[in-house]
């Protein structure tokens, strides 16, 4: 009765020390030894992937009892071989296969998976993967791995790390959020040897419960929200084309009206004119369509909607970099990062159709477009590997790629230099330094010049007193860059004081002196100066900018005077008729249509009159032409009846 009571508290304790995540262990065959089992050692697992991934992120919800790992970081299990009676464990070195056997949502969900969807979800046969169903995958293995019949991975202590894959017709594929954080999933994994030729002799079997948390946006449905994000900018600018559109066609009918034209005239086209018709229209409605554009990117409340967005998303990257967001809410900011992306993309695309080549003159243009590009690049290759059927090989090559390409995220957060465009204080302060580096060049060159000639000194001299500070020269570099700030230079000075070294405060003296109380103020002097200069630039542009008004001002006062005083007699007339028509429409109230009847009216009457005297003016000119032409015949007949 002792000795079984021994056994079980063996047991009990043999399973707190290797995380209580057992759910079945069994060893069978004439090589096993009595009382052995096979068991997770989750304490080794969480250390080395601790050590894999330079940092382990817990679940937010954990489950008792139940082991959990992030996502994106790589797996590697470790395995012990446990002696349930005398209490020994030695490591288990033989291979086995690693395979997912069941899984669900949450832990009262999971459900054991059918044969057929073991095969789908676990084997690396390119048959099998192509069907965009893998469960997960192997991260660096060597080329020559081995599997089984059935395609499974054989794995060893030698290669046993494990990447999550979760293909989009997986069971842990496109995975939604609940409560805003990020999906979850539980797995019961099967461990065995029965499949290796290694351990003929003892074939053991584990089953185990894991919890993965922080499951990333699906790139398809990244894409989804993409396109809603699309819609929604395509609806708002159908909308303002559409106001725009019918604002000019309310200003030609107005023209029309005005000018007396009839619609109907112009619409009077025959049958072999009908493509020149859709042809002049399709123009036309291209034209305005170029012309709103062109309105929209010249529209400065462009400038501050993408302003906005660049803030939104710089506050995003921010809140990416703090481990507990990037836990919890990662998924969330994918879907905003999608929705963002889609901003740049037709800011971009505006701009360069408008502008054309153009656009690439411009350095933050250029930026910009760099930025939307390599974006666009790293959405694009996520969701080919999401969408397209890849080998195992091919995933964790891909995998490699996406992990370099994450890095070129951070040129987004230079998009924050395009606010300087809004702050005039900012551009003066950004094109002050900038003109003042030419003459800073110089400074800065004796600084380092000098820097070198110091650091040369320090090394050779006080190499053996303070080896930490003056070990090598990069160490000797970067103990002046401290020295220069005045930061610990005092303890520096005592270190070597106290190894044989006292000298050193009369070389520390003369660097000090040299390099911060006379370089330094001298760079600091030279920009100052410069800031100096512009305000005076500015000063004078203000003080020639205003007699310039004056005289701008008396200028067009002359001119006005000039321009009353060489009116015609026609525009009077019109001058006329409108205070007439101001006084009729103020007495007799009429309505706006019949005021414009009436203008138009006196408008006709006006040029009437103009061509009844150009009229009169041309006959009266006919009338002396055809009298002096008698009278010149009539002195010639006279003359001849003389002779």
């Amino acid at each position: 009765m002792k000795a079984t009571l021994h056994v079980l508290l063996l047991s009990v304790v043999s399973m707190m020390v290797t995380g209580d995540v057992h759910l079945s262990e069994r060893g069978t065959g004439p090589g096993c030894l009595v009382g052995t089992r096979l068991a997770f050692d989750l304490n080794t697992t969480l250390e080395e992937t601790k050590r894999l991934n330079n940092e382990f992120f817990d679940c937010p919800n954990p489950e008792p009892g139940v082991p959990c790992f992030f996502y994106s970081h790589v797996f590697k299990p470790f395995f012990i071989i446990e002696g349930t009676v005398e209490g020994e464990s030695d490591r288990f070195l033989d291979s086995y296969t690693f395979k997912v056997v069941g899984g669900g949502r949450t832990r009262g969900s999971v459900r054991n998976y059918s044969h057929e969807e073991i095969l789908n979800f676990n084997s690396l046969s390119d048959s099998e993967s192509s069907r965009q169903t893998l469960v997960w995958t192997y991260d660096d293995a060597p080329d020559s791995f081995r599997l089984t019949k059935e395609g499974f991975l054989l794995m060893s202590n030698a290669s046993n790390r494990v990447r999550w894959l979760c293909q989009r017709n997986s069971p842990c594929g496109d995975l939604t959020p609940v409560n805003l954080l990020d999906p979850d999933f539980f797995f019961i994994i099967e461990v065995s040897n029965r499949e290796t030729a290694s351990s003929p002799f003892c074939e053991h079997t584990l089953r185990f419960e894991l919890h993965a948390h922080g499951f990333p946006l699906d790139p398809v449905r990244g894409l989804f929200f993409m396109q809603m994000t699309m819609t929604v900018i395509q609806t708002i600018l159908i909308c303002y084309i559409g106001h725009t559109c019918w604002r000019l066609r309310q200003k030609t009918v107005h023209t029309k009206k005005r000018d007396g034209l009839d619609e109907q005239d112009g619409n009077q086209f025959k049958a072999g004119d009908v493509l020149v018709k859709v042809g002049s229209m399709l123009h036309s409605c291209f034209l305005q369509l170029y012309c709103i554009i062109f309105r929209i990117v010249q529209n400065p409340m462009l400038d501050h909607v993408i302003m906005l967005v660049v803030l939104f998303d710089t506050s995003t990257l921010i809140a990416q970099t703090f481990q507990g967001v990037t836990v919890r809410t990662g998924w969330c900011l994918s879907a905003v990062d999608s929705c963002l992306l889609v901003f740049y993309v037709v800011e971009a695309v505006f701009k360069i159709l408008v502008r054309g080549r153009t656009y690439f003159r411009k350095p933050w243009n250029v930026l910009d477009f760099f930025i939307v590009f390599m974006s666009l690049l790293e959405f694009t290759l996520s969701l080919v590997q999401s969408a397209g059927g890849f080998s195992s090989r091919q995933a964790s090559t891909l995998f490699r790629v996406l992990k370099t390409l994450k890095g070129a995220r951070v040129f987004r957060a230079l998009r924050l230099l395009k606010a300087i465009r809004f702050f005039k204080g900012l551009q003066a302060i950004l094109l002050t330094c900038l003109q003042s580096f030419r003459s800073m060049s110089s400074v800065i060159v004796l600084m380092f010049l000098f820097l070198f000639i110091f650091t040369v000194i320090f090394r050779e001299m006080f190499n053996e007193s303070d080896p930490e500070h003056f070990g090598n020269i990069f160490r000797t570099i970067f103990t002046l860059f401290q020295i220069l700030t005045l930061d610990d230079w005092s303890l520096i000075y005592m270190t070597s004081r106290d190894n044989g070294a006292p000298h050193i405060i009369y070389f520390l003296s003369l660097y000090i002196v040299v390099e911060l109380f006379t370089f330094l103020n001298l760079f600091i002097a030279v920009l100052a100066d410069n800031f100096q200069l512009s305000i005076r630039k500015k000063r004078q542009c203000k003080s020639q900018k205003s007699p310039d008004v004056k005289e701008g001002e008396t200028q067009s006062g002359e001119k006005a005077v000039e321009a009353d005083l060489e009116m015609s007699q026609a525009e009077l007339e019109e001058e006329f008729h409108q205070e007439a028509l101001r006084r009729a429409s103020s007495d007799s109230k009429q309505s706006k249509r019949k005021i414009e009847l009436i203008s138009r009216h006196l408008q006709l009457l006006a040029a009437m009159d103009q061509h009844m005297q150009k009229y009169r003016s041309q006959a009266c000119l006919l009338d002396n032409l055809v009298e002096t032409f008698f009278t010149d015949r009539d002195m010639e007949t006279r003359s001849d009846n003389v002779e």
